[in-house]
């Protein structure tokens, strides 16, 4: 390859550089013809070595455009067929005190422990800081009120499974509904398991409901690294996906017996 390149980069003596042919009048057809004729009389006499250098040189843009375009293409499919892998789980984890020190590994080994990891793929993110009491400020006089508008519309296109929150976070999510009502929103099965762990927080309504489960002496949730030693999670997607991978986390956290 370095010496394909260098042989781009080095022009090639040309034997009969002062009969080069006037393509500008001709027809494409008629260039074709002439170009042709031209490299085979240029070309003509010279060893292999010289022969290639000279082709190497004279048709390099077109084969630096088709290398080019296939590498974006390599990428872009590349990139594609990740996108379309089946998720394992999707979670946010809200008021990370450093995101740079999430343990990510912990997701990929819950992946492994539950046989979907090769051929899946997991979304997380860390970066999402929200604070009931900050939010609250008027959005005149508030200059992080987008951020809270950013993860209302992510939360209402149902992209979270799960939601890793402090308490914190936690009263947000449960003032502005993020959270769905775990009696509700889990078969009665599952909601057993957790019923012993459930978080009491205010919704929209004003009203105390059960939105969130404690998860703090958890060896996974200790794993995560978050910052804070009260470590609660909630349920923010409702689609069937989303409830099938809740379904698996819980299945992972907290065995049926």
């Amino acid at each position: 390859m370095r010496e394909m390149i260098k042989e781009m980069e080095e022009k090639p003596v040309e034997k009969n550089e002062d009969n080069r042919l006037d393509l500008h009048s001709l027809s494409r057809k008629e260039k074709r013809k002439a170009k042709k004729k031209q490299i085979e009389e240029t070309t003509e006499g010279m060893s292999k070595k010289e022969r290639r250098k000279y082709l190497l040189y004279y048709y390099k843009e077109r084969i630096l455009i088709i290398t080019g375009i296939v590498v974006v293409l390599t990428i872009l499919t590349i990139t594609l067929v990740r996108a379309l892998r089946p998720v394992t789980i999707s979670y946010v984890a809200i008021n990370c005190k450093n995101p740079l020190e999430f343990n990510a590994d912990a997701f990929e080994d819950y992946a492994k422990a539950i046989n979907k990891y090769d051929g899946y793929q997991i979304k997380g993110e860390t970066n999402v800081e929200l604070i009931y009491d900050e939010y609250t400020q008027s959005y005149e006089n508030n200059k992080n009120s987008q951020k809270y508008i950013n993860f209302e519309t992510s939360t209402a296109a149902h992209i979270y499974d799960v939601v890793f929150t402090n308490e914190e976070g936690a009263v947000y999510c449960g003032m502005m509904d993020i959270f769905y009502p775990l009696d509700k929103y889990l078969e009665p099965e599952y909601f057993e398991r957790i019923k012993d762990r459930i978080v009491m927080l205010t919704g929209m309504d004003g009203n105390p409901g059960p939105y969130a489960i404690d998860i703090s002496d958890t060896e996974f949730a200790k794993s995560l690294n978050l910052g804070y030693d009260d470590i609660y999670i909630g349920f923010a997607g409702d689609m069937e996906d989303n409830h099938e991978r809740v379904k698996d986390f819980i299945d992972y956290l907290f065995p049926a017996e």
